[in-house]
């Protein structure tokens, strides 16, 4: 699936959901089996079979981004760097997208990531510190 995320064949992607200033193109397949929203439209015996969905407005195109490679991937981009209010629109997305719970699950890897960039950085502050420190106990010495 994550040759077609990366695919430019855009005949593959028969599915838009419309944002703001950018179109999203999936299969519509790969929304099936991610989502029982998806599912549920695509597989109903309803009149309407649109191409086209045109709302999340309640999520950042950063998180919005995270949900399009996760569809295509169950990974998370190593790049995306986490926030508490990227955690808070996905967890509003994992709601309205009806995602499947996978393994790996999308909030569970967030998640992580997201303790892993603050251990990280907590880190990075720490080793900071100690070398202010050893700096400062160098000038006195001198």
């Amino acid at each position: 699936m994550k040759r077609i995320y990366l695919n430019e064949n855009e005949n593959e992607k028969d599915f838009i959901i419309e944002r703001k200033e950018k179109q999203y193109k999936f299969p519509k397949l790969i929304l099936i089996m991610r989502s029982e929203l998806y599912r549920g439209m695509f597989l109903s015996v309803t009149e309407d079979k649109s191409n086209k969905v045109t709302d999340y407005s309640e999520l950042s195109n950063k998180s919005f981004q995270i949900f399009e490679y996760w569809i295509y991937s169950n990974q998370i981009k190593d790049e995306i760097e986490i926030t508490q209010e990227i955690i808070n629109e996905i967890k509003i997305g994992i709601d309205y997208f009806q995602l499947n719970q996978t393994n790996p699950n999308l909030f569970d890897l967030l998640i992580k990531k997201f303790n892993n960039q603050n251990q990280n950085q907590n880190q990075n502050e720490n080793e900071n510190e100690k070398e202010k420190e050893n700096e400062k106990e160098n000038c006195l010495i001198l």
